[in-house]
């Protein structure tokens, strides 16, 4: 039996596999915000782990045409790796009015709320 590489993905820890988060990045990367167009990835907190990564998007006016979107690049890459990705908006605690977008690969990720 010829060993499968898909095999391997654990859906739970989808920042792993390479693949996915070059493809989840590539996603957010050329997303085309209404009112700022694409915006350069800028990690917040480090690299992206195995469960999860923040984005620093800087100054940012969310319009529900960007949640739309936010949420139909997450629905799709859902449907087609198996994972279950959400995303949340949060301020920059470092930076006033800087927000952050959290990616969280699956339920796995560690809750950090403060």
């Amino acid at each position: 039996m010829a060993s499968n590489p898909a095999s391997s993905f654990d859906p739970m820890e989808p920042f792993a596999r390479d693949e996915l988060l070059r493809e989840v990045l590539g996603g957010f990367e050329t997303f085309d915000y209404k009112l700022y167009g694409p915006i350069p990835l800028r990690f917040h907190r480090g690299q992206p782990t195995k469960y999860e990564f923040d984005l620093n998007l800087g100054v940012v006016h969310f319009t529900e045409q960007d949640f739309e979107g936010l949420s139909a690049i997450v629905r799709r890459i859902n449907e087609k790796w198996g994972t279950q990705m959400t995303f949340c908006v949060y301020p920059s605690k470092e930076k006033a009015r800087d927000m952050i977008l959290n990616v969280r690969g699956s339920p796995m990720a560690p809750a950090e709320i403060d």
